[in-house]
């Protein structure tokens, strides 16, 4: 299973930020329960951070991807009296006339 950049660089973090409690842990600082708690809350945290940086790189990635604006509005006004009777065929798309 290949794991992303988001969940890589997540994973790295993890570990960084686990190795103040493993040095107050062989120091003998902390007891072990008390380093499981620091690991634990790591651990959530830094889940916590890679879903909302999934989230934020996906809504960039989408708002990069969105819809070309819509025409001027001089264009629109200027195609706004050719909504007459067309023929279908009409190359020059004028209207017809009977």
């Amino acid at each position: 299973m290949k794991a992303g950049p988001i969940r890589r660089a997540a994973g790295t973090l993890g570990l960084l930020a686990l190795i103040p409690t493993a040095l107050m842990l062989i120091a003998g600082n902390v007891t072990l329960q008390v380093a499981a708690v620091r690991a634990g809350i790591t651990l959530g945290t830094v889940m916590f951070l890679a879903r909302v940086a999934t989230w934020g790189v996906g809504w960039i990635a989408d708002s990069a991807q969105a819809a070309p604006p819509a025409a001027p509005a001089s264009e629109a006004a200027g195609n706004a009296g050719t909504t007459g009777n067309k023929a279908p065929g009409n190359a020059g798309n004028k209207e017809v006339t009977r």
